[in-house]
């Protein structure tokens, strides 16, 4: 698909909301043509080794700007088989610029966070509930320097929602920093009731066990459910998942 085609699908996609003609639409067109364009995919990592590796490189050098490194699982210690990306590309020159992996629980792959505080006495019941379930795990959410504070965070954890709800997972965990808690409730991942908080990586980082439910979207604002209902029929179908960001906001964060 050209860019061309991808830039007319989201201009008629925004058209059904908007009733209006004229030069009216066509001034809208036009500011809608002039803003940076994303397009976001549901990889499989396994089959997409190369764009697998790029993720990770970059997630990884985007967390250590953050003194975060230690939070950012390597890929030596990934198995690719049970692991989708969601990846955000420009449109334009197909440069990876954000993304989250969706880890999938399995006998033969520990999740991350098993492997970093499944010992820890509070988390070790959590981790054996899982046995017979459909869990995975949302980890790794990043994005380049220029896109932060755009919006493209909560883009990349609805669509993983919906991934997840598509991969039939019954439920979501994940590890949430402090400084993240808030932006992550507005994305359906809530603290666990009976797990405390406990310092991870590094005693600077106040964090705790989260989960979401990706079956009723019951722990999703209802603000947010038709959102990530509308990208589960958009993943199941094929349709191309596009956003645009308008210039003044991404310049902003440069």
């Amino acid at each position: 698909m050209t860019i061309d085609t991808q830039i007319s699908e989201l201009i008629e996609s925004t058209h059904q909301d908007r009733f209006f003609d004229g030069p009216e639409r066509e001034r809208f067109d036009d500011a809608l043509i002039g803003m940076p364009l994303l397009r976001f995919e549901v990889l499989e990592a396994r089959d997409h080794r190369e764009r697998a590796i790029a993720f990770f490189e970059k997630k990884h050098a985007c967390y250590a700007r953050f003194g975060a490194a230690a939070a950012s699982v390597p890929l030596e210690c990934t198995n690719l088989d049970h692991v989708h990306i969601i990846a955000a590309t420009e449109a334009a020159s197909g440069r990876l610029v954000g993304g989250v992996a969706i880890y999938r629980h399995h006998p033969s792959s520990s999740l991350p966070m098993q492997r970093s505080v499944g010992h820890f006495d509070s988390v070790r019941p959590e981790v054996d509930s899982w046995h017979g379930r459909h869990v995975v795990e949302f980890s790794g959410l990043w994005s380049d320097e220029e896109w932060r504070k755009t919006g493209i965070s909560a883009e990349l954890m609805q669509i993983a929602f919906a991934a997840a709800h598509l991969l039939s997972a019954d439920k979501i965990v994940g590890l949430g920093h402090h400084h993240l808690l808030a932006f992550y409730g507005t994305m359906g991942l809530r603290p666990h009731p009976s797990i405390e908080q406990f310092h991870y990586p590094n005693p600077e980082y106040l964090s705790t066990v989260v989960q979401g439910d990706p079956v009723g979207f019951s722990t999703l604002p209802p603000e947010n459910r038709r959102r990530v209902r509308d990208f589960v029929a958009d993943l199941a179908s094929g349709r191309p998942l596009l956003w645009s960001c308008p210039t003044s906001q991404l310049a902003t964060t440069t």
